[in-house]
């Protein structure tokens, strides 16, 4: 197997620069909000000319936008991880929602950008972050869709389009995302959780122990 070529001097200054104003704008996001904070800020907090900002990133959007797929790789790993940890499908089913409503909580400010971009994404394509960003969510729906195949076919879910239901559970995140954002609810997802598990172990389980009892154990 041939080895990694070795990164250069410019390119580990480049993605620890890049890390550092991730992180940098991570933090102003939570003290100032992301309407509120500005570039200016960002590249004060960073440690940077707001010129040296703007070669890493062109606006705040795309800044933004950067977050998003940092948190997608990290939330896709996780997904991943559930899934592929023992356990029937209906527990891995339990767990992959459980992580997905913990991101959403966690990640609450930058959703009303996630959702406007999706948007924007199912109408148009743009070269930059929406390419990975879109690559992220297409990932996530193979890897859950998989997982409701394996269910199918070891009848313990209900004979259905598996992409669909990935698409429906996907949908019931987003619809706790939306419903936390609009009423203010910071325990949305925390309260969302039983409610999803229920309805999903009362439609598509064919199972005697709920996926709220799987989540419990």
């Amino acid at each position: 197997m041939p080895a990694s070529p070795k990164a250069t001097k410019k390119e580990l200054v480049t993605a620890f620069r890049t890390r550092e104003i991730l992180a940098a704008a991570r933090q102003l996001l939570e003290e100032r909000g992301l309407e509120v904070m500005t570039m200016e800020e960002i590249a004060a907090a960073a440690g940077v000319a707001k010129g040296t900002l703007y070669l890493y990133f062109q606006s705040k959007d795309d800044l933004i936008l950067a977050l998003i797929t940092q948190v997608g790789k990290n939330l896709l790993q996780d997904v991943e991880a559930s899934i592929e940890a023992l356990g029937t499908p209906p527990e891995k089913l339990s767990r992959m929602v459980s992580v997905l409503l913990e991101y959403l909580n966690r990640e609450r400010l930058l959703f009303p950008m996630y959702a406007r971009e999706l948007l924007r994404g199912e109408g148009e394509s743009r070269e930059g972050f929406r390419r990975p960003y879109q690559e992220l969510e297409e990932k996530f729906v193979t890897l859950v869709t998989r997982l409701f195949a394996e269910g199918i076919a070891a009848g313990q879910f209900i004979p259905a389009n598996p992409r669909l239901l990935t698409f429906l559970i996907r949908g019931l995140v987003r619809a706790t995302g939306y419903y936390q954002k609009a009423e203010g609810q910071a325990d949305a997802a925390k309260e969302a959780l039983p409610v999803i598990l229920t309805l999903l172990s009362s439609g598509l389980i064919r199972e005697k122990r709920s996926l709220a009892e799987e989540a419990a154990r």
